[in-house]
């Protein structure tokens, strides 16, 4: 896989939601003078893939081939100094019936409860670290499983700021504010991509920090307000950096904003709008309280977020 030691700067990372058989192919043939191998990391391409049905070589009517059979055709002509790597939940069983042999299968399951400690311990422990049992507890409650890289960055930082002395709660506490932000984005994140038992989940570890359910919904508000701005500038046909420069984001945040808005449709954003307004309005007048409504709310945008778009009748 990297026979020269150089392939950090031979790897390329993709999106897999938008992504076009094309765009993988061209980023897989893709060749470098300072690497002789290359990798290829796609994150969403195969939960896409699993809703919609194979349909062979060509379509019932011989029209063009599917999605599916287009991607399997690019992954299995991959030069040889080319490795793919596809992240996703769960594979479809279509595409591990066309990829065959081509492939191979591992699986990381998600950590959680005391399985995430033991990991959290072991890295504490491989950085010379030692926690307060209560600081690891506080560390892990801010950062899940579905984060082992932002969890092992906060135990380095922490390791680095203890100097040598025992990490406690309070040390968690003052560092690890960029995790809480993390949380925020992971909420708003969550709710967008119609994951409703992930968002309730990172709400529940931020009840837990006492963060007040009126800023999260004020998260909620602005997230969505980013997207309705981004798709209307994307549909007037401005670029990245006109639109970062608007709303005040770059890098990462950007990129998502964009990816999000360009997908999302129009018609179910509004209502999303609406509903956002609706819970505003029915906290402001005493109908719900404020925790209720924001649990409401993010089941009602995940819910809308995940019904599948209604097609045109026939004519």
């Amino acid at each position: 896989l990297d026979r020269d030691g150089n392939i950090s700067h031979n790897t390329a990372r993709l999106e897999g939601k938008t992504l076009t058989p094309a765009e993988l192919r061209a980023a897989c043939h893709t060749a470098s003078f300072f690497a002789e191998d290359r990798l290829v990391i796609v994150e969403g391409l195969l939960l896409r893939l699993g809703s919609a049905g194979r349909r062979g070589r060509r379509g019932r009517a011989g029209g063009a081939t599917s999605d599916l059979d287009e991607f399997v055709e690019v992954l299995t002509s991959l030069p040889e100094t080319t490795t793919v790597v596809l992240l996703d939940e769960q594979a479809p069983a279509g595409f591990l019936d066309a990829i065959g042999s081509k492939a191979s299968i591992h699986h990381f399951p998600v950590l959680r409860g005391a399985d995430l400690r033991a990991w959290a311990a072991a890295r504490a422990k491989s950085q010379g670290a030692a926690f307060a049992p209560a600081a690891l507890d506080r560390l892990v409650a801010l950062i899940d499983g579905h984060h082992l890289g932002e969890l092992a960055s906060e135990i380095d930082k922490l390791t680095t700021y203890a100097a040598g002395r025992q990490i406690a709660v309070e040390d968690v506490d003052e560092l690890a504010s960029a995790a809480v932000q993390y949380q925020f984005w992971d909420l708003t994140d969550a709710v967008i991509e119609g994951r409703a038992d992930r968002a309730l989940g990172v709400l529940q570890r931020m009840d837990a920090r006492d963060q007040p359910p009126q800023l999260l919904s004020f998260m909620l508000v602005r997230q969505y307000r980013h997207l309705v701005l981004a798709q209307a500038m994307l549909q007037e046909g401005l670029g990245a950096a006109q639109i970062g420069a608007y709303l005040g984001l770059r890098d990462f945040p950007l990129r998502k904003v964009i990816e999000q808005a360009s997908r999302y449709p129009a018609a179910r954003l509004e209502q999303a709008y609406r509903k956002l307004l609706a819970s505003d309005v029915a906290v402001k007048t005493g109908v719900l309280d404020a925790d209720a409504a924001l649990e409401m709310l993010i089941v009602e945008l995940a819910e809308l977020a995940r019904t599948p778009p209604r097609r045109a009748a026939p004519t």
